[in-house]
């Protein structure tokens, strides 16, 4: 009885050490503007100099804001470039490029989708392309 106990111990323990890690999200910041820039992530504000990354993103709701701060004169004037709220998935990556006139892009990207859909169908179209294209002009 012993044994049977000891045999199931040591196999949880086996399989919850094996389990794979969840991936988590990332957010990507990258700014091309050489304004002063700032993010506010969930309410806690950042300074953005070339590249901004934040690792292990909780799966939820998250509100990013952008701001940039120009010289005017004597004075600085900030404004908000970027205002949003969005969903982060488990394993999301999500880059946000500012440009060198202030315009925001966002990417979002989901390591599965990469992976698995993206590369094997850019797999497929260049085998498509070798094989289908032959003896034809």
């Amino acid at each position: 009885m012993k044994q049977i106990f000891t045999f199931i111990a040591v196999l949880f323990s086996v399989t919850t050490f094996a389990a794979p890690a969840p991936k988590t999200a990332k957010i990507s910041i990258s700014n091309s503007d050489r304004s002063m820039m700032q993010v506010k992530i969930d309410g806690k504000m950042y300074n953005l100099n070339n590249t901004f990354v934040m690792d292990n993103i909780r799966t939820g709701n998250h509100s990013i804001t952008i701001y940039k701060t120009e010289n005017a004169g004597f004075r600085k004037k900030t404004a908000v470039i970027y205002n949003s709220s969005m969903y982060v998935s488990p394993a999301q990556l999500i880059n946000i490029d500012i440009n060198r006139t202030g315009k925001v892009v966002v990417k979002t990207t989901t390591d599965k989708y990469d992976r698995d859909n993206r590369n094997d169908w850019n797999d497929r179209n260049d085998r498509n392309d070798r094989n289908d294209h032959y003896g034809r002009h």
